[in-house]
């Protein structure tokens, strides 16, 4: 369980390392689907981190809950991405008939 816990731990930190900087780039150019990506990134590193956390201490209701929560904020954010796309921000403009 040590090395499983250590693994999401290293996956937890590259996670929060590149959703920060996606987010800081995001912000900068105001490109929305980077800082949404960012913000995936995020919610990633702490699942990884809280489920690394619940494989040390042996609490299975918390590897429980770090999976319900990221999947609920993936949905969430995949929901977003999507109404971006459809807004027609993230694209070359559309042609019109």
């Amino acid at each position: 369980m040590g090395l499983l816990a250590a693994l999401a731990m290293l996956i937890a930190v590259y996670a929060a390392y590149a959703g920060a900087r996606r987010l800081r780039h995001g912000l900068r150019e105001a490109k929305s689907l980077e800082v949404v990506r960012g913000i995936r990134a995020l919610v990633t590193a702490v699942a990884a981190a809280v489920a690394g956390i619940a494989l040390l201490s042996g609490e299975h209701g918390l590897l429980a809950f770090s999976a319900v929560f990221l999947a609920e904020e993936l949905y969430e954010t995949g929901v977003l991405a999507l109404i971006i796309r459809a807004s027609g921000e993230a694209g070359p403009p559309r042609a019109t008939p």
